[in-house]
């Protein structure tokens, strides 16, 4: 993927401008409008994010860049989704407050970044000072359980956070509550500010989130990495390459990464270079890397609001999940891709199926 090729320019001039799709030079030789026969085949549902002109960018390295702007433009949600998830949360919040009236019930997370996947679960929070987490859950359960605007309620009371799932019936979402936990709604500020500070970030999380959601490692009660783990995750990563960029007075070079590149190097650093069971990642301070007290096999990276809560240390498949990620990172390194196919399609569909978020454009 690190090939150099001949008067094309692969330098993105302004790191502010990374999600602008990159051009081709014009003595790049013609592009061909056609797929040719014997050729990667443009299927529509096995890679519905891939515009024509990306898939006709020779150069791997580029048509990989070009194609995670293509992606991130297909499955970010239309305003008219948004919209639709705010009328659930408000049908959800209304519900609620009949039986609980002093209840504040926010939503956080993805929901409020708007960067989620089509099929993912509302985040919501329901703060009630005057009564602990333990009694405010069992109430809300017995409520939800009774009714009939809610089906599949789970009630997960033995994670760390104590969390009700339930579809609403209405609209067919899935919400995860939770109980008294401000954390979330602590970290909505400072989630932004790392998609200013990082302009890439919101790429690479979609393409995570993906990878995660099909191999069913996304939730953090089930040992998978849920969306609050992996933004400190790849927020920690982020912070890495800019400090050992600055550290080796190569940050001008920034500006030359693609995001197929900063996909690459973070599949690398968790799968290959980061030891989780020597090393814990701390985010307080402009995050840093230090050894464990005690080499274990669990995953470790403390909360940036709280230095006693270890968030990774719940997510027990991480061992699978960073052979994945190793796995990926070999074969997308070494692969030799057919001209005009999907880079994309080998990290979020090597099936070749039917793509999990068909959405209808």
């Amino acid at each position: 993927m690190q090939e150099k090729h001949k008067n094309i320019s692969l330098r993105i001039k302004n790191i502010e401008n990374k999600n602008q799709a990159i051009t081709i030079d014009d003595d790049e030789p013609n592009i061909q409008k056609q797929i040719k026969q014997n050729e990667y085949q443009f299927d529509g549902e096995i890679t519905p994010w891939l515009s024509q002109n990306t898939a006709s960018i020779k150069h791997p390295t580029i048509r990989f860049h070009n194609e995670i702007i293509d992606f991130y433009d297909y499955i970010i949600p239309t305003s008219e989704e948004h919209r639709r998830r705010e009328q659930a949360i408000m049908r959800v919040e209304t519900f609620i407050k009949e039986f609980a009236s002093e209840v504040d019930i926010q939503a956080f997370g993805s929901f409020k970044t708007k960067l989620y996947l089509p099929n993912a679960d509302i985040d919501v929070v329901m703060i009630d000072k005057s009564m602990s987490a333990k009694e405010l859950y069992k109430k809300v359960a017995q409520s939800l359980m009774k009714s009939d605007k809610f089906e599949n309620v789970n009630l997960i009371a033995n994670a760390k956070v104590p969390i009700i799932k339930f579809f609403e019936v209405e609209s067919q979402y899935q919400f995860d509550i939770s109980f008294n936990q401000m954390d979330g709604l602590k970290q909505i500020d400072e989630i932004r500010k790392a998609f200013t500070i990082y302009p890439e970030f919101k790429y690479l999380i979609m393409i995570l989130k993906c990878m995660l959601k099909q191999r069913e490692l996304n939730e953090t009660y089930s040992g998978g990495i849920g969306s609050f783990l992996l933004f400190q995750m790849i927020l920690a990563f982020l912070r890495e390459i800019r400090k050992e960029a600055f550290a080796n007075k190569k940050q001008e070079q920034l500006k030359n990464i693609t995001l197929g590149e900063y996909i690459l190097r973070f599949l690398e650093f968790y799968g290959q270079k980061f030891d989780y069971q020597r090393k814990r990642i701390l985010m307080i301070n402009g995050g840093s890397i230090t050894n464990k007290p005690t080499p274990d096999d669990k995953f470790s990276l403390i909360s940036p609001q709280d230095p006693d809560h270890d968030i990774g240390s719940g997510s027990f498949k991480i061992k699978e999940i960073f052979k994945i990620f190793a796995n990926r990172f070999n074969f997308m390194s070494n692969y030799n891709f057919k001209p005009e196919e999907s880079v994309l399609k080998y990290l979020i569909n090597p099936s070749d199926q039917k793509f999990t978020f068909i959405k209808q454009i």
